[in-house]
């Protein structure tokens, strides 16, 4: 079997680089819209009754998504504004629901990208030290 040696100029108790890993998980809208909509009716905040209508990501000042809701009965156009933090729970939820793993220790952030909201997540590894594997002989 072949030897697997030390680096050069590395010594047994020397660290190796880390890696990391970054990965973009691309919602459409409307992924999105039942990503949030099925989040919100599971964990008991319901939106206003009525039609969805309208879905609008606004980056700034910080990201935020709006549904617009038609009350077939007034009429009337009702905004639910939903915060960073619930969408990006939807978000995760979806990922589970559609069997895309996301690590629990991994850095999540959300990024707009014209009509698609993005999951943005990053990992990195742990330092491990070097080691010294022999074949037998």
């Amino acid at each position: 079997m072949a030897q697997m040696g030390k680096p050069s100029g590395r010594g047994a108790d020397a660290e190796l680089p880390q890696l990391s890993e970054t990965r973009h998980i691309t919602f459409s809208k409307e992924a999105l819209t039942y990503a949030l909509t099925s989040y919100l009716a599971a964990s008991k905040q319901p939106l206003p009754p009525g039609m969805l209508q309208s879905c609008e990501i606004a980056a700034k000042p910080d990201i935020s998504v709006t549904l617009g809701i038609l009350d077939a009965i007034s009429g009337m156009l009702e905004k639910a504004k939903i915060p960073a933090e619930t969408v990006g729970a939807a978000m995760i939820r979806y990922c589970r629901l559609v069997n895309v793993p996301l690590p629990r220790t991994a850095e999540k952030s959300l990024v707009s990208a014209g009509d698609n909201l993005i999951l943005t997540v990053h990992v990195r590894s742990e330092q491990t030290k070097l080691f010294e594997i022999k074949g037998r002989d």
